[in-house]
């Protein structure tokens, strides 16, 4: 007659059945994530983003085409992540392409990167609304679409609403609204002088520079008012940059040397 099993074996019995359902769905658990990391990594944001967008905003070139397939290689993920920080990293890659793209002979590409800048700062727009990098990104396709009026200059508006002074941002927005001084309201234009008088003030004399020549011939005069309580020395400076693209500075700030050339030393 066989005899019931003590409780020490039932309980050892039960612990390795305990055992073997735990790690069974550890098991399981692990296979689930690893499937979910293989789906999602490969739509993971570039680490190099950050670097490249970096160098572009500071003026560096990339081919086009290669820029192009890491904003389609990453813009998705970035989206449905909302990632703010990777879209504005993007966003600034195709600002750099579409402005790019506007000075070749290509009007269907140029047409295509302007409308890929309207929908990449929309998207911004959507996780991010007080970016002022998106409200800039709507403004130079809006412009360059329907040309400038009130849409255009309300998105100009939040631009400087929101990022009055941020150096990188103000390098691509001044000379945009500087070209349309003319048709500004009093408002955005003490902003595009304010872009400027920040740069200069930064002594970044060579794009201060590149600022007054992009700008519309009314708003000279009142860029240079800006800088006449600038030390000297800064003004020569920025003079000679000026010089040197061809423009000569007709300003009380700026008297002009009517010597002749061997005099002048």
């Amino acid at each position: 007659m066989s005899k019931e099993p003590s409780a020490p074996v039932t309980r050892q019995r039960s612990d390795r059945a305990y055992h073997r359902v735990l790690l069974g769905s550890n098991i399981t658990i692990a296979v689930c994530a690893l499937a979910w990391v293989a789906s999602v990594a490969p739509n993971l944001t570039s680490p190099a983003i950050p670097q490249i967008a970096g160098r572009v905003s500071r003026g560096e070139r990339y081919d086009l085409d290669q820029l192009r397939q890491i904003i389609a290689e990453n813009l998705p993920a970035a989206r449905r992540q909302c990632s703010v920080k990777s879209m504005r990293e993007l966003l600034l890659l195709q600002l750099a392409i579409a402005d790019e793209s506007t000075r070749s002979d290509s009007m269907k590409q140029a047409d295509a990167d302007t409308e890929a800048v309207a929908l990449a700062s929309r998207a911004l727009l959507l996780c991010a609304p007080s970016e002022g990098l998106g409200w800039l990104g709507s403004y130079w396709s809006a412009i360059r679409q329907e040309g400038f009026g009130p849409r255009t200059a309300a998105f100009l508006g939040h631009s400087y609403k929101l990022a009055p002074h941020e150096a990188w941002l103000q390098l691509i927005r001044a000379p945009l609204a500087l070209r349309v001084y003319g048709a500004l309201s009093p408002e955005l234009r003490a902003g595009a002088v304010q872009d400027f008088a920040d740069v200069f003030g930064a002594r970044l004399f060579p794009s201060a520079a590149a600022l007054y020549q992009a700008a519309a011939v009314g708003a000279r005069a009142d860029l240079l008012n800006r800088t006449c309580d600038a030390p000297e020395t800064d003004r020569v400076l920025f003079q000679r940059y000026v010089t040197d693209k061809g423009l000569q500075l007709r300003h009380p700030c700026y008297p002009t040397d009517e010597r002749p050339a061997y005099k002048r030393d």
